[in-house]
């Protein structure tokens, strides 16, 4: 718990520092493949008001062959259950694997073979959850890091893009900029001293 309280702090620390809302990450830090990270382009915005998440998607992908994307996944911390609002088309899974890049909290699946229901390029989406238990806030969802089965890449969220050029796809990531990987770094060391402290 030491740890967390770190952490949220220092990723406060750095929101302020860059006057980026801390709720909102990036999904192009990495691919599961050969494909280019710079074309796997979307942002996952976490909002919450009262028992409500609100997850809002927001495909940047361009270009001929835009890519669509049909799968979600992100984290949260432990204790937390949500239960999916719902919505045409998507289907709320727990604890699921992205090609590359670890086991996810929760993930939105497209139903693929049925009837699925894609973001396409420039398109904005929005998914509500009701958070059964836990208290979390919104930073904690962009804080929280997949699992790390061996040569997987911990993540904070990640997508599966599809029908990009030549019908390509591929998984993108999101995980925190070196800056805050630094401050993660100094939180461990800094949760460490006090463990030895106390023990």
């Amino acid at each position: 718990m030491a740890v967390r309280k770190y952490l949220a702090a220092g990723f406060g620390a750095l929101a302020l520092a860059t006057a980026a809302p801390a709720s909102i990450i990036t999904l192009s830090n990495a691919s599961s493949d050969e494909t280019d990270p710079g074309l796997l382009n979307a942002t996952m915005e976490f909002t919450i008001s009262g028992t409500t998440l609100t997850l809002t998607v927001t495909n940047n992908t361009s270009g001929a062959n835009s890519y669509k994307m049909n799968e979600l996944y992100f984290n949260a911390p432990d204790g937390v259950t949500l239960a999916f609002d719902g919505l045409p088309g998507w289907s709320y899974s727990n604890n699921v694997a992205a090609a590359g890049f670890g086991l996810f909290d929760f993930a939105l699946l497209d139903g693929q073979g049925g009837s699925p229901n894609q973001i396409t390029a420039g398109e904005i989406v929005s998914f509500t959850f009701t958070i059964l238990s836990g208290a979390p806030s919104m930073m904690d969802f962009v804080t929280e890091f997949s699992t790390n089965p061996p040569g997987d890449m911990p993540s904070i969220a990640a997508a599966k893009f599809v029908g990009g050029p030549g019908d390509d796809s591929a998984y993108g990531n999101a995980i925190p900029a070196p800056g805050v990987l630094a401050l993660l770094a100094v939180a461990g060391l800094v949760s460490g001293r006090r463990r030895r402290r106390r023990g």
